[in-house]
């Protein structure tokens, strides 16, 4: 938990990666300090930052964690067969394409996949919770492996005026209403597209962070959106998915690892890597 303030820069900004509330980080900061008999973190106006004894303490708790985990590997592949448990945390759209077809090299029992976006998986493997993790970001430099990227494409009804065309420009689309998931991290590329095509996106009131369902409110509706490659392993008969000019700014994937000394963890990546390199989602059809 102190590493997370360290790294997020203030306990609500911690509370939100970990699922806790901001007051029980705050109290189990306390309880460190307590316990370490000096102030450990510097609370201010503009955030948390650690004092030299917090730092001093992250970096002996990280040592120990790391160890912690390799006796833990190390007992694991003593036990029964021998075979080590890979815990993998990864989004929805990335479990059912590329880490399903990465886990068929694993034997039964000894992988665990856990549905977790984003956030949630970082926080899970600060917390040692999985041992790697499957994320994404619209924006680049954030921490893990690079291992591919994700072209967001357009989502429209079948019959939609635009839909026979194979590439469609943005500024064609400056009447239509966009749906997005509340707080959806695609939000922000799509305003840049669209201001940039000299126009702001009016937004239904319809949200859902469920690229199945998204597909079926814009049938149902005649609302438009943006849609990963990923998540069109099934696409619907009745919308249209196309290509934009300019293109969105692509979905980055990246694959984290607690502990480098987990005996899968590097196979595991591998596997993602061709996985997708293989992929043969092909989610663009005629109207």
């Amino acid at each position: 938990m102190l590493s997370e303030v360290a790294g997020r820069g203030s306990f609500r900004a911690a509370a939100t990666a970990l699922d806790y509330s901001p007051s029980a980080v705050s109290q189990q900061i306390a309880l460190l300090e307590r316990e370490a008999g000096m102030r450990l973190v510097r609370r201010g106006p503009r955030g948390a930052e650690l004092t030299d004894a917090g730092h001093v303490l992250v970096r002996h708790a990280d040592v120990a964690l790391h160890e912690l985990a390799k006796a833990r590997h190390a007992l694991q592949a003593l036990s029964g067969t021998g075979a080590t448990r890979l815990r993998v945390a990864a989004f929805p759209s990335a479990t059912a394409t590329i880490v399903a077809v990465a886990a068929r090299s694993f034997a039964a029992g000894t992988l665990q996949v856990v549905d977790a976006e984003p956030d949630r998986a970082r926080a899970l493997v600060a917390a040692g919770e999985v041992d790697a993790a499957v994320v994404y970001e619209f924006e680049p430099g954030g921490p893990g492996d690079l291992i591919g990227e994700d072209p967001m494409l357009l989502c429209l009804p079948a019959g939609h005026r635009l839909a026979a065309r194979p590439v469609i420009d943005i500024a064609e689309l400056a009447g239509e209403q966009w749906l997005e998931g509340g707080g959806c991290p695609s939000v922000p590329p799509l305003l840049e597209l669209c201001r940039a095509a000299g126009f702001t996106p009016t937004f239904s009131p319809l949200q859902t962070h469920d690229y199945t369902a998204m597909q079926a409110l814009v049938a149902a509706h005649g609302v438009v959106g943006l849609i990963p490659t990923l998540a069109l392993v099934a696409p619907r008969p009745d919308v249209a998915i196309r290509r934009l000019r300019p293109e969105p700014r692509a979905r980055t994937l990246r694959y984290l690892v607690a502990d480098a000394s987990h005996p899968g963890a590097d196979r595991f990546g591998e596997e993602l890597r061709t996985a997708l390199a293989q992929s043969r989602i092909s989610p663009l059809r005629a109207a």
